[in-house]
């Protein structure tokens, strides 16, 4: 499974950020079809009175999938937002496996 991290609109996206990224999604490698490519964009989108401008969006394709799952999560702080995306992923995952047993 490969993941790709990138940031837009010009801000510096830290290691730790990378890191914690990969710990969470990682463990999903067992339930993925190779190839599988999980592509993570921050972006800081300085977008509302209450601070909740930190978006994380994911693009997830694998063999089998006719076309990308795209998530969207946004909140206050980067790690929130990917902790929400991870739930979300895991929820897709488990619905996508579920139905390939069913068609079979």
């Amino acid at each position: 499974m490969q993941i790709i991290i990138k940031a837009l609109k010009g801000f510096d996206l830290f290691e730790d950020k990378k890191s914690y990224v990969e710990e969470k999604f990682c463990k999903f490698e067992p339930m993925v079809k190779e190839p599988a490519v999980l592509e993570f964009t921050f972006e800081h989108t300085h977008g509302t009175r209450a601070n909740i401008d930190k978006k994380v969006t994911l693009n997830f394709t694998m063999a089998g999938m006719t076309k990308a799952e795209h998530i969207e999560e946004l909140d206050t702080h980067f790690p929130e937002a990917i902790d929400k995306l991870q739930k979300r992923f895991e929820n897709f995952l488990s619905r996508y496996n579920d139905k390939l047993k069913n068609h079979r």
